[in-house]
Order: C-alpha cells, then structure tokens, then sequence
C-alpha cells in the first residue's frame, strides 16, 4: 500500500505542474495514466492481500467486516479505477478533462486519507497506531490539498474544455460516464 500511495504522487503532482504551468505535453495523459496504472496494481495487490489477512487470520468473515483501515484503502482504489476507465476516452477523443484532473486530485486526496486514518489514531483498528498529534497534520494537509488543487483546477478550467464532444448516454463514452458515476457511487457509500 505504501508503494501505491507514493505512486499516485506522481500522477498528482503531473496534473497540477501541467495546470500551473498551462503547458499540457501531448502525451501528459498517457504518461499520467501508466503511473496511475502502476500504482493502481500496487495498491490491488495490497488489498487482496490485506483482505486475505483479514479474512484468514482474523476470521472477520470477508469485505463487510473490514475495519477502516482496509475500508480507506479501497476507496482510493474505487477512486483510481474510475480515472483509469475515463483516460482512456481523454487520451483518444480529449473529452473529460477536467473529470480526469478532479479524480487524480480525489485519488492522490484518498490516499492520503488513508495514511490519516492509519498513523491519526482517531479510529480504533488492528492496524491503526496509537493517538498521537500527527493526525492534525494530516487534516491540515487534506484541507491544504483540497484548496489549492480546487482553486488551480477552477481557474485553470478553460484549458480543461474538451476537444470534442462526448457522445450520448447509450454509446461508449456513455457508458464510460455512467461506469464512473457507479463508482463514484460504491466510492460515497464506502467511506460514509
């Protein structure tokens, strides 16, 4: 899981250096989507294996036993699977732009909560560490975060417009965007 939350960094910081500079390299989405994809299978690998810990050792009877550690670790998953669906369609028609910059944001955001709700020890869990003053650190960060790429991505949206238009609800890209909107969905329902 480690290696996945640093991985997602990079796709983070990429989307951010492009939109602060206002320089997009035509190949940013590709190079952005191999580091998600790495990252992402990382990040896999930990949950199957932290589920089949979970599963085996502590006997807690599958996914809907999860404490929240395993729980804030699926959710940047949902969260990186939805982007890796909707670059493609950035990558071959330039549609969902600022789509895919709001779910790289969210991911790497994710992540990090995560890390929050392990090292924080504001949840009781197996892995969590003890209560400690880190936790508002990590809250500050998020705020942080959250802000500055909010604002970044609102003031630099009109270099997000779409280069052609997406098509309707029952063709590819729609199905696409409804793929997103159910994991977005799955996403909301986890972490509440």
């Amino acid at each position: 899981l480690f290696v996945d939350y640093v991985g997602f960094t990079i796709p983070f910081a990429f989307a951010m250096a492009c939109l602060c500079s206002g320089h997009f390299a035509p190949d940013w989405m590709k190079i952005t989507r191999k580091w998600s994809l790495v990252s992402w299978i990382f990040l896999t690998v930990g949950i199957i294996l932290g589920a089949q810990w979970a599963y085996v050792e502590l006997g807690w009877g599958g996914y809907w036993a999860w404490d929240p550690v395993e729980n804030a670790s699926f959710i940047p998953w949902i969260a990186a699977t939805a982007f890796l669906h909707t670059a493609v369609l950035q990558e071959r028609r330039g549609v969902l732009k600022k789509w895919n910059v709001v779910l790289v944001m969210l991911t790497f955001l994710l992540c990090i909560f995560g890390t929050f709700i392990t090292r924080s020890g504001f949840v009781e869990s197996v892995h969590a560490f003890e209560r400690s003053n880190i936790g508002y650190y990590f809250m500050a960060f998020m705020v942080l975060g959250l802000a500055v790429a909010g604002a970044v991505i609102y003031l630099k949206r009109g270099a997000l417009r779409p280069d052609d238009t997406l098509g309707g609800m029952f063709s590819k890209e729609g199905a696409f965007v409804l793929t997103n909107l159910l994991l977005m969905a799955f996403l909301m329902v986890v972490f509440i």
